[in-house]
């Protein structure tokens, strides 16, 4: 008997995480059970997920190796099953995934906070098309135009793609190390804050700041106009702008 499709569909999705068998799915027998044929579409359906990830995380793979990966990646596929047939949003908690291993932790305890790190870096390459500036935006030229009773009023907006993250390792120099094949100086261990930034024209980078910078980054992604940014911060705006992480203002009402 036929099963209904949004059944057969299920169960075939179950299959593809080895949580059903391919008998159950309608696939039929002949020279391969249908379990073995099914596992066919288990591993061209586990191989491509696994390269969607492994485009996403090159930082975690080049700091465990392509074997120690591949099984990371399997085991990320059987855990957190594909929802939908976009892969562009995939490889969400691969950080959850790594800490699943006591051998990665222990050999790599920075592996999980580097995929975390590489996971913000897909999330500002998703966000630079998806979000929208206000309509009242006024480019930076126009700051000298805004009447001293309302400056205290200026809520500066960053450029789309635009994510500030801390860590506990030294992640912004480890990518630069990657990048460059040097690694003379590196200190894994120490901590480090910055910008992830992923512009109009495409171009991704990161970028390390120093407390002060971060925290005047972090001030303005969460919204606070320019009378409640902290003085002493304010000084570091002109290296934000100049690091296109501004991308301009508005006035508060």
């Amino acid at each position: 008997m036929t099963l209904a499709l949004a059944k057969l569909q299920q169960t075939f999705s179950a299959a593809l995480h080895y949580q059903a068998k391919g008998e159950e799915c309608n696939i039929e027998s002949d020279l391969f059970t249908a379990d073995e044929r099914m596992q066919i579409y288990r591993n061209n359906f586990i191989m491509s997920l696994s390269e969607v990830l492994e485009a996403t995380y090159p930082m975690v793979c080049a700091l465990v190796g392509d074997e120690c990966f591949t099984q990371l990646a399997r085991q990320h596929v059987l855990r957190y099953p594909l929802e939908e047939g976009d892969v562009t949003y995939y490889g969400e908690h691969f950080c959850d995934t790594i800490e699943r291993f006591p051998a990665v932790v222990d050999a790599a305890p920075y592996a999980s906070e580097v995929a975390r790190f590489e996971w913000h870096i897909d999330l500002a390459q998703q966000l630079q098309g998806s979000i929208r500036q206000p309509e009242d935006l006024w480019p930076l030229a126009r700051l000298s135009e805004v009447p001293p009773e309302e400056q205290p009023t200026i809520h500066f907006h960053l450029a789309p793609g635009v994510i500030p993250f801390h860590s506990q390792y030294a992640v912004f120099s480890l990518r630069q190390a990657i990048e460059q094949q040097s690694f003379d100086g590196l200190e894994l261990n120490e901590t480090e804050q910055g910008a992830i930034c992923c512009i109009n024209d495409g171009r991704l980078w990161t970028q390390s700041l120093d407390s002060d910078a971060f925290s005047l980054l972090q001030c303005i992604h969460s919204g606070c106009t320019l009378g409640e940014i902290p003085p002493e911060q304010l000084p570091h705006l002109n290296f934000l702008v100049e690091s296109e992480l501004v991308a301009g203002f508005s006035l508060a009402r």
